[in-house]
């Protein structure tokens, strides 16, 4: 099939075999398809929509336009993935608590989008840490210390960098076919056993409905089930940030603290749900059921094994954690106050992002400059009953106009008579 009878079979909702979809995911990766082909099947992806037989043959094609990972023997290989949030630290403590439970968590994550934080601009607030590993020893690296954290090298699904470019210039970004041949195709080629979603929904997620975000945990669990791994989703809620602390240095922190025993509740408690269903996907029967591999890994947790695999791989990717600790705080503190008394649901997610953004918490372009030590702290739990003009945060700031600018954006958005649940569903 040439590429224009590919254009025109997906405008007019004929079906497209695999075979012919790899012939034009593998141009895409090479170049040999020009942009404009791309662009008019992807709107034509986009207005028909795909088959799950589509999508499926879509991914793997994607997946397969470059290297796939191989591995040797050894223990199971497990990996998460989020659809982005706004304090979302998760995967800086589950990477490194599944590797103490016994998993080889090969981690390839990305920066920040829109008004979602990366995990790799985190990961860069630590001196020296260096997320941009070659594919060989990020492979060393997970075989020796059980994990190891990058960013999507050259080598890995170069169809899905081409395409996704593409789909943000042409407003087909949110298709959900399309969003799970990009994100699966890249989390495949790490070729593991088990893959975990944990799919945001609400305020500051990109699905803002259940209705939603179900047909996207529930087409990327089948989708990744098709290709022969062991899958789970949970869709949890991003109405208000995850946590207490949004932006680079101050999620860090926060995260070393769940890390250490502490933190907040809310991290905790969702880290350890999806560390338990990496191990129920991964290495099903040998914990029993969900609360015994739970239990497993909440000790995990308290006896610093948890720490350790995350000193280490810090260490082995070049980061310093002591310099880390010594990091001066942002320059300006504004306070944010309650506005009126009653039950304080926390801020809005997506308000609380773009505030920590605009101060350059995040980017606006791709070769924009990412602040690490600017940011949010929640003070006072969703939930709380509070009274008017109780100090609810602090606003950390580059410049003393940017943060008052972020507190008034904050501190406006504030949710009330919420009790700030979390999970909200757990999808097979």
């Amino acid at each position: 099939m040439r590429v224009t009878d590919l254009i025109a079979a997906t405008r007019d909702g004929r079906a497209v075999s695999g075979e012919d979809l790899y012939r034009f995911a593998s141009g895409v990766g090479s170049g040999s398809v020009p942009d404009y082909q791309v662009s008019a099947w992807l709107m034509a992806a986009y207005i028909r929509g795909l088959t799950e037989d589509e999508t499926l043959g879509l991914t793997l094609a994607m997946r397969d336009s470059g290297t796939v990972i191989e591995w040797e023997e050894g223990p199971p290989l497990a990996d998460k993935h989020s659809t982005g949030g706004v304090g979302d630290k998760i995967s800086l403590v589950l990477a490194p608590l599944a590797a103490a439970c016994g998993m080889r968590v090969p981690m390839i994550s990305g920066r920040s989008l829109g008004h979602t934080g990366g995990t790799l601009d985190k990961l860069e607030s630590i001196p020296g840490m260096d997320v941009g590993l070659p594919l060989r020893e990020f492979v060393d690296l997970v075989n020796s210390n059980g994990v190891a954290m990058i960013g999507q090298s050259d080598e890995l699904a170069p169809a899905d960098r081409k395409m996704y470019a593409l789909r943000d210039s042409t407003s087909t970004v949110t298709s959900i076919p399309l969003i799970c041949a990009s994100i699966l195709s890249k989390k495949l080629a790490e070729n593991t056993d088990a893959l975990v979603f944990d799919v945001k929904v609400g305020r500051g997620a990109f699905m803002r409905s259940e209705t939603e975000a179900l047909e996207l945990a529930r087409t990327l669990t089948r989708i990744a089930g098709g290709a022969g791994v062991g899958t789970e989703a949970l869709i949890t809620s991003m109405d208000h940030p995850l946590g207490r602390m949004t932006g680079n240095t101050l999620e860090v922190r926060e995260a070393i603290e769940v890390l250490q025993g502490g933190g907040p509740r809310d991290v905790r408690e969702l880290t350890l749900e999806l560390a338990a269903s990496m191990l129920l996907c991964s290495m099903p029967g040998d914990y029993g059921n969900r609360s015994g591999a739970m239990e497993f890994c909440s000790r995990r947790l308290d006896d610093g094994s948890a720490m350790d695999r995350f000193a280490m791989m810090v260490e082995s990717q070049g980061g310093d954690l002591a310099a880390f600790e010594s990091l001066p705080p942002a320059p300006f503190m504004v306070e944010v106050s309650a506005s009126r008394s009653g039950l304080y649901g926390g801020m809005d997610a997506y308000e609380v992002g773009e505030a920590v953004r605009s101060m350059g918490g995040g980017r606006y372009s791709i070769d924009d400059r990412i602040r690490h030590d600017v940011g949010w702290e929640q003070l006072v739990p969703a939930g709380t009953e509070v009274r008017a003009g109780e100090v609810l945060g602090m606003v950390h700031g580059g410049s003393g106009q940017a943060a008052e600018e972020a507190a008034a954006r904050i501190g406006g958005s504030g949710i009330w008579e919420a009790d700030g649940g979390r999970l909200v569903r757990s999808t097979l």
